[in-house]
């Protein structure tokens, strides 16, 4: 099993701090994590919060690249519709080139109906949208010059260099949780940025055997807020207010995302309303805080339902750097080696 980090450089307004300490701890822990082992590291995307969410996942990406040698770096997850994909292949492929071909671009539709209107696009059009992409950002790695004419995008005499380092072109994984976009990971993805339980992995299987490919052919990470402490209680003290606040925030995003797709809300799946009642609703697709051999221990029982290869634990916004560096540690001497082999 392997581990990766998530960073969005959040800066929640209880926490502030100047931007630029932000950023430059990030690459410390960056740094960090790369020397401690770890397998990857992952740039997430959103746009005009007010905690400032990372926006720009590929110059976060290209940041890293020059930072470190060994480590994978990948996006978590580009939100594709908002951009111009003749734009997204030559930024990843400067990237891929910075890093001597340890980049993954990974990608998703989005959700937050806030953000489409900022770049102007319709939200229903997001399926569209990302499979005209993709199939535009292949073209640009893969052919020396080409065109291009769908329903969303017009594109003429495109000649992307330079080419990514990697061949055929850098690894193409997908986040998806439901229906379509399942269906998209089964036909494009090199591997899938997964979200949910059970379930959601027994679609993408079947999804995948239609289109004739092994699910266990691709990487299947999932993803979550994490803590780890050798003192449990002090661990939840620590990382509680930053565990919610993260949570909250996703919660009250999902819930406009369900508004806008007409979904009705089931009042008995309402997200916590406090740490304590979030803790207590944690199952094995949510946050978790606990002592190394709890994390062991749930990262086992998460794999018997789900055969993920790996995981990327997101850091809690706002935590202390000092804090995240100890965390950093006590993972890679005492969860990663426990882990390596399963």
């Amino acid at each position: 099993m392997k581990f990766g980090l998530l960073f969005g450089m959040r800066n929640p307004e209880q926490w502030r701090k100047p931007y630029q300490q932000v950023y430059e701890e990030t690459l410390e822990q960056i740094r960090i994590a790369e020397s401690l082992g770890f397998d990857s590291v992952w740039m997430s995307e959103h746009h005009s919060a007010e905690d400032g969410y990372c926006p720009s996942t590929l110059v976060m990406a290209g940041a890293a690249a020059v930072q470190t040698e060994r480590i994978t770096i990948g996006t978590r997850l580009l939100l594709l519709p908002m951009h111009h994909p003749v734009r997204v292949a030559e930024d990843a492929a400067v990237v891929d080139v910075l890093s001597n071909g340890r980049f993954i671009l990974g990608m998703a539709v989005g959700y937050v109906p806030e953000e489409y209107p900022i770049f102007g696009v319709n939200r229903k059009n997001r399926p569209s949208l990302m499979d005209e992409g993709i199939e535009i950002i292949k073209r640009c790695w893969t052919e020396q010059k080409f065109d291009f004419k769908g329903k969303r995008f017009k594109v003429e005499g495109a000649a992307v260099q330079p080419k990514p380092i990697q061949t055929p072109h850098p690894p193409i994984w997908l986040g998806a949780s439901r229906g379509k976009a399942i269906e998209r990971v089964a036909r494009e993805a090199d591997g899938f940025h997964y979200v949910g339980g059970a379930g959601v992995y027994d679609q993408f299987a079947s999804a995948m055997r239609k289109y004739g490919r092994d699910p266990a052919s691709i990487p299947v990470f999932d993803s979550r807020d994490f803590w780890v402490s050798e003192d449990p209680e002090q661990g939840w003290e620590d990382a509680r207010e930053h565990i919610f606040y993260s949570y909250s925030k996703y919660a009250e995003w999902g819930a406009a995302a369900a508004v806008a797709d007409g979904a009705n809300i089931d009042k008995r799946h309402e997200p916590a309303t406090t740490p304590e009642e979030m803790r207590s609703m944690a199952d094995l697709s949510g946050p978790f805080v606990g002592t190394p051999e709890q994390a062991v221990d749930f990262y086992r029982r998460r794999q018997a339902e789900v055969p993920i290869n790996g995981t990327i634990l997101r850091i809690p916004p706002g935590i202390d750097h000092e804090k995240v560096v100890k965390y950093l540690e006590l993972l890679s001497a005492e969860v990663l080696p426990q882990l390596a082999q399963d």
